[in-house]
C-alpha cells in the first residue's frame, strides 16, 4: 500500500488516524493507543501477502527475547551469546529473503529452496523481498546493540518494543529510528500533533508526486536506450539524480509527517545533500538514520580511526561495501559503496586542510558530479549498462546523435515541474532546512499551512491523472 494510494489516503489513513485519536482521548499513552497503532501496522503490511507480518513478529519476538537474557545476564561470556544470537537471527532472515534469489543464479543447488518459497512469499519463481525488512532489521538489531552497551533502558512493558518497531508510517523505508530516539517519548507522550503532521505529509506528498515523478520521465533517456549519446546520458542520470532524492526525501517528510500524527518524532533523513561540499559532508546529510547507523553500528565495531590509519582506511572501505550490499543483491550496489569507500579514503588522504583551501563552489560542485557518476552504477541494471551510460556521458557514444526532443515535447508540464524542482533544490529548500532545527520543529503559519494544503490539492490532481510510481526505496 503506497502513501500516494487513495486507498491510503481515504480510507486507511482517515480510519488509523481517528482510532488513534479515540484510544487516547485524555493524550495519555494508553496500552488501547499501542494496539491501535500496532494493529494499524500489521493490516497495513498484510494488505499485499498477510504472510509478511509472520516474518516481523518473528524477528521482534527474537530479537525481544535475546535483548531480555542480555538485560538478565550477568555473565559477559552469556550476554556476549545472547548479543550474537540476537544479532546473526536478524541478519540471517534478512540475508536470507533479500540474497536468495542471487544466490540461487550462481549456485544451482540453492533452487529448489527457492522454488519452495517463491510459492508463500513470492510470484511462483522467484522470492519477493518483504517489503520493509531491511529498514525493521536494523531497528530491532540497533536495539540488541544498545541494550548490550547497555545505552537503553530495557522496556519492560513489550508493547513499548513492538510498537517501536511496529509504526505503519517509517515501517516500509524508514527513516531508521533507534529505541533510544523513541525510549523518552514514551514515558513523555502528550497526544498526537495531527495538524502540523498532516501538513508535513503535504509537503512530502508534493514533493514526491510534483518533482520526483515528474523526472522519472526522462530516466530512460539514459537508462532505457541502449548506447545513450552524450545529451542522452546527461539528461538520463540527471534526472535520476533529482528523482531519487526527491523521491526518498518526500517519503522521508510524509513518514516524519505521519509520525506526528501518532504522537512520535523521527529523526531527519536529509539536510540538503546536493549542498554538501565533500563526500563525508554528502553522507552527514544523504540518508543520515543509514550512515549514522553504519557508523555506529559497523564502523565503530570494527575499530573505527581508533586502530591506525591504514586499518581507519580498511575500515572505510569495508563498511560503505557493505552499505552498498545492504541495497541489494547486485555487483552494481557492491561497486557503488566501494566507490564511496574509496572516495572517502581519498579524502582522508588529501586532508581536510587541502579540501577546504579550494573555493566553496569548486568543492561543492566537484562533490555534485562525483555522487552523479555514483547514481549511475546504483541505477544500472548491471555493470554492462552501467558502462553503456559511463561511455555515453564521456561522450564515447557521440554528443547527440540519437538524442530524440520529442520526449520532452510531449511532456511539457514535467520539463517545467521538473526545472521548478531543481529550483527548490537550491534555494527553496532552506525554507524547511535549517542547521539548528529538525523539520519536526517547524511551526507552520496558518498562510503557509493554506498553502501547502493547496499544494497538496495540486498533488492529488496530479497523481490521480497519471500512473502511480512506487518509492524507490520501496525495492530495498
Amino acid at each position: 500500500m503506497l502513501f500516494t494510494d487513495p486507498l491510503f489516503l481515504f480510507y486507511f489513513l482517515p480510519l488509523a488516524l481517528i482510532l488513534v485519536r479515540l484510544a487516547s482521548p485524555d493524550g495519555r499513552l494508553r496500552d488501547l493507543t499501542r494496539f491501535v497503532i500496532i494493529f494499524s501496522t500489521l493490516v497495513f503490511y498484510a494488505y499485499e501477502n498477510w504472510r509478511w507480518p509472520l516474518i516481523f513478529l518473528a524477528i521482534v519476538g527474537w530479537t525481544y527475547g535475546c535483548a531480555f537474557l542480555i538485560n538478565r545476564t550477568g555473565s559477559t561470556p552469556w550476554r556476549k551469546l545472547s548479543l550474537s544470537a540476537g544479532i546473526s537471527g536478524g541478519l540471517a532472515l534478512l540475508f536470507f529473503f533479500k540474497y536468495l534469489n542471487w544466490l540461487a543464479s550462481i549456485f544451482a543447488g540453492l533452487v529448489p529452496v527457492q522454488t519452495w518459497l517463491a510459492g508463500p512469499f513470492g510470484d511462483g519463481h522467484q522470492v519477493i523481498l518483504p517489503p520493509g525488512i531491511s529498514f525493521y532489521v536494523f531497528e530491532a538489531v540497533s536495539f540488541a546493540i544498545d541494550e548490550y552497551r547497555r545505552k537503553v533502558c530495557f522496556p519492560k512493558d513489550p508493547l513499548d518494543y513492538v510498537t517501536f518497531l511496529a509504526m505503519f508510517p517509517r515501517f516500509i523505508a524508514g527513516p531508521i529510528v533507534r529505541y533510544s530516539d523513541v525510549e523518552t517519548q514514551f514515558k513523555t507522550w502528550s497526544g498526537v500533533k495531527q495538524a502540523q503532521g498532516l501538513t508535513l505529509f503535504g509537503i512530502g506528498f508534493f514533493i514526491k508526486v510534483c518533482f520526483a515523478d515528474q523526472f522519472s520521465v526522462f530516466v530512460p533517456y539514459a537508462f532505457g536506450v541502449a548506447h545513450p549519446d552524450a545529451l542522452q546520458a546527461w539528461s538520463g542520470v540527471l534526472s535520476y539524480t533529482f528523482q531519487l532524492y526527491f523521491d526518498f526525501w518526500g517519503y522521508s517528510l510524509m513518514a516524519t509527517g505521519l509520525g506526528m500524527c501518532l504522537g512520535f518524532s523521527f529523526p531527519d533523513n536529509f539536510r540538503s545533500p546536493y549542498h554538501a561540499h565533500s563526500i563525508a559532508d554528502f553522507w552527514h546529510r544523504w540518508h543520515i538514520t543509514l550512515s549514522s547507523w553504519l557508523r555506529d553500528y559497523l564502523y565503530i565495531s570494527l575499530g573505527g580511526n581508533r586502530v591506525g590509519k591504514l586499518r581507519t582506511y580498511i575500515n572505510l572501505l569495508v563498511t560503505m561495501t557493505l552499505g552498498g550490499l545492504w541495497h541489494g543483491a547486485n555487483y552494481t550496489f557492491v561497486i557503488w559503496g566501494f566507490y564511496h569507500g574509496v572516495l572517502l579514503v581519498a579524502e582522508r588522504l588529501c586532508g581536510k586542510t587541502v579540501i577546504e583551501k579550494l573555493p566553496r563552489a569548486i568543492r561543492i560542485g566537484s562533490t555534485f558530479l562525483m555522487v552523479v557518476f555514483g547514481w549511475v552504477l546504483f541505477r544500472a541494471s548491471n555493470l554492462s549498462q552501467a558502462g553503456d551510460v559511463f561511455a555515453g556521458m564521456l561522450g564515447i557514444n557521440g554528443l547527440a546523435q540519437a538524442f530524440n526532443p520529442l520526449l520532452g515535447s510531449k511532456h511539457l508540464f514535467s520539463v517545467f515541474l521538473s526545472f521548478a524542482g531543481i529550483a527548490f533544490s537550491v534555494w527553496g529548500e532552506r525554507w524547511l532546512v535549517r542547521p539548528d532545527r529538525a523539520v519536526t520543529a517547524i511551526a507552520f503559519s496558518g498562510l503557509s499551512s493554506v498553502l501547502v494544503w493547496l499544494m497538496f490539492l495540486v498533488a492529488l490532481a496530479v497523481s490521480m491523472s497519471s500512473e502511480s510510481i512506487p518509492f524507490l526505496y520501496f525495492q530495498f
